[in-house]
């Protein structure tokens, strides 16, 4: 049987182990308002995350998700899950330099900001980023050795940590989201 610390391990180190993911460490949230003008703290979301960590969601969609969460993933777990990628990451050699940070209540917002990229983002830059993420999680030795590679992407990882949305932003003006809670009627 595998636990919930380890579970978390083993897709933190499947994602490690590419060398896609670059990230500094995560910090609290900025209360001030040098940061945050009155108007967007008012509009801000702590649920989410949005107004406080990144902009107003520009482009929403639904990917297909097949799992649930684990029994056990809490705020603690997706947080452990974000660092570990955060902290490998610094000391590993890159393709993609990217924030990854766990947000809102209970941490259930995965977010990614890649980093040093110029050119104006856009809703297919980020599902391209993600899918690059999931084609190196599928090929990652522990996903393979579970059997579940063709079935595992990163929309259904976030799912399975307990995210309820993954948030790929540059920080400015773009957010892209897609929600990754499994359909009731699934």
């Amino acid at each position: 049987m595998i636990y919930k610390s380890t579970f978390g391990k083993m897709i933190a180190m499947c994602l490690l182990a590419t060398g896609l993911v670059s990230a500094c460490e995560t910090s609290p949230v900025a209360s001030n308002t040098n940061f945050v003008s009155a108007d967007a703290l008012i509009e801000a979301d702590a649920a989410t995350g949005e107004g406080l960590y990144y902009p107003k969601v520009t482009v929403s969609d639904q990917p297909e998700i097949r799992f649930g969460p684990i029994l056990g993933a809490g705020p603690q777990e997706r947080q452990f899950f974000v660092d570990q990628i955060n902290r490998a990451s610094t000391n590993s050699e890159r393709d993609i330099a990217i924030v990854v940070q766990a947000v809102g209540t209970e941490n259930k917002t995965l977010l990614f900001m890649p980093l040093g990229r110029d050119g104006r983002p856009t809703p297919y830059i980020a599902k391209a980023m993600l899918a690059r993420i999931t084609s190196v999680l599928r090929f990652a030795p522990a996903i393979t050795e579970m059997g579940i590679s063709q079935e595992m992407d990163v929309y259904n990882m976030a799912a399975i940590l307990g995210f309820e949305r993954i948030v790929v932003t540059d920080g400015r003006a773009f957010a892209y989201q897609a929600n990754v809670v499994l359909n009731a009627e699934d």
